[in-house]
């Protein structure tokens, strides 16, 4: 598929509907639980607030980003028809920092915007959800370093009694059909 071909493509089939209306929301989390059983308290929480069903993606990474960035970014994949705003998919890309306002040479790459379109052919749903921890303020990294140790030794996380329940506030939430929208929005490898 040629490069034009590929962005009218994405232009036309991107589905992108932010839920602002869930932004706010605070979640206490026991994050000594696993992260099926961590997924598995936000998947009531969503399946309660949205009157939809939802299941849990396994490339979700709970434990780890919360160990190490004091945040959830999960993916749920849901039996619902993305709509679109009113913006292109093009301008999505955009607005999610896909693509520099001020410049066309991230479409140099053919292949990742190819990536895009064969994932949008599989017709898949999803419902992402960003939240970060709300204490946020005592600098997660050099308070809550113990736990990214423990995870990198291999260990089972073993939160201190005072850093067990942590409260985390809903900072974004959308339905997509691409899983990946986020990428450069929330670029924090």
């Amino acid at each position: 598929m040629n490069s034009i071909s590929t962005l009218r493509t994405i232009n036309r089939e991107l589905g992108y509907n932010s839920l602002t209306d869930y932004v706010g929301i605070e979640i206490p989390i026991d994050i000594s639980k696993s992260g099926e059983q961590i997924a598995e308290k936000i998947k009531i929480l969503v399946e309660e607030n949205l009157n939809i069903q939802v299941k849990s993606n396994k490339s979700n990474s709970i434990k780890g980003t919360i160990a190490k960035y004091g945040l959830i970014d999960i993916n749920f994949e849901i039996e619902y028809k993305a709509k679109s705003n009113s913006n292109n998919g093009i301008q999505v890309l955009k607005e999610n920092g896909w693509i520099d306002k001020e410049s066309a040479s991230e479409f140099e790459d053919n292949s990742i915007l190819e990536d895009i379109v064969t994932e949008l052919n599989e017709n898949k749903n999803y419902l992402k959800v960003y939240a970060v921890s709300t204490n946020q303020k005592e600098k997660w990294f050099k308070e809550k370093s113990y736990l990214l140790k423990q995870l990198m030794n291999g260990e089972k996380i073993e939160p201190k009694p005072n850093d067990k329940i942590i409260t985390f506030k809903i900072k974004d939430m959308c339905i997509t059909n691409y899983s990946g929208i986020w990428l450069w929005k929330y670029f924090y490898m």
